[in-house]
């Protein structure tokens, strides 16, 4: 296997970070394995290099990816007196959410994602479709000739498995296996890993999971869903209990694109989307907004819940077609 050419924003990332001391690493708003792990990866392979590295978020970390050593130290904030940013697994701006601070300073900030869709925000962005953020991550330690340890890999494993959904998406590639080898070469437990990412589902969630389910549509091959913040209350559950649903809804035969809408506050709904690989839903995010994969997309609309409903069934309808 070939290795693959450093892009020039490869490169001058690192040449950055080499020269950093104080780094501020942000993941993206309700984070999920890829953005933490990645965050949470680096973050350690830098302070191998004697970095002090202050981790942000604008929500809290999931209770399934509490596991991961240092996941303790993620809080709502933004920079203040570190000499560099690095958003990870981040398509805009709007993603980092409400800490998201234009004023830097001149204190660079660099964007690294896998997301087809980003708008290159940063004043660097490497930019590169692969299955997961951690896997730009892991050459970029390499990069920086830090080591793999247990600790490291164990955060890079997680994003690996939770964005291929062990394995199972299409953009799981041979390079996807060999970078999941690597890690686990270096310590990381596969089953560990699965264990705690797929089996952390509670009873409240699967009560939730009844109440949206009842009320599943399906129309044209497209099936769609909504949670309330009502439906969160009832059932005792934190709005991450949404979390996969869209997942289970792809696995149905009949479906072409899943969509769940999830009520976040009054007039603001969080959708997201998947697809069989002959609808572009990735494509369907970027027009409202949102951006992601192909197959794998959402967006953040600022409607009441039923406005945002028939917006984006109106598009899919359309990408459909």
């Amino acid at each position: 296997m070939s290795e693959r050419p450093k892009s020039r924003a490869r490169a001058e990332i690192r040449t950055l970070l080499e020269r950093a001391r104080r780094v501020l690493i942000v993941a993206h708003v309700e984070p999920d394995g890829d953005a933490i792990g990645a965050t949470l990866g680096l973050a350690w392979a830098l302070r191998r290099r004697g970095v002090s590295c202050t981790l942000a978020c604008a929500h809290p970390v999931p209770d399934s990816l509490r596991f991961l050593p240092g996941s303790e130290a993620f809080a709502p904030r933004w920079r203040t007196d570190e000499d560099a940013i690095v958003v990870l697994d981040t398509s805009d701006t709007q993603r980092i959410g409400e800490i998201y601070r234009d004023e830097r300073g001149g204190v660079p900030l660099v964007v690294i994602d896998h997301h087809v869709t980003n708008l290159r925000f940063g004043d660097v962005n490497w930019v590169e479709a692969r299955a997961s953020t951690c896997e730009l991550v892991l050459d970029l330690v390499g990069d920086l000739g830090v080591p793999l340890d247990v600790e490291i890999a164990a955060c890079l494993l997680t994003g690996v498995v939770t964005d291929t959904r062990g394995f199972r998406t299409r953009n799981t590639h041979a390079a996807t296996l060999a970078a999941a080898m690597t890690l686990m070469d270096a310590g990381a437990s596969l089953g560990d890993i699965m264990d705690a990412v797929f089996r952390s589902r509670s009873i409240t969630t699967l009560r939730l999971w009844g109440v949206a389910l009842e009320r599943l549509q399906h129309e044209d091959g497209i099936a769609w869903l909504e949670v309330s913040q009502d439906d969160l209350r009832r059932a005792g559950a934190p709005p991450s209990a949404a979390d996969g649903l869209s997942n289970l809804l792809s696995e149905v035969r009949e479906v072409d694109v899943a969509v769940v809408l999830r009520e976040v506050r009054a007039n603001v709904v969080d959708v997201s989307m998947r697809s069989t690989p002959r609808v572009d839903v990735a494509a369907v995010a970027l027009s409202l907004g949102g951006g992601g994969h192909r197959q794998a997309s959402g967006c953040l609309l600022k409607l009441p819940l039923p406005e945002a409903r028939e917006r984006v069934l109106d598009a899919l309808r359309r990408a459909v077609a």
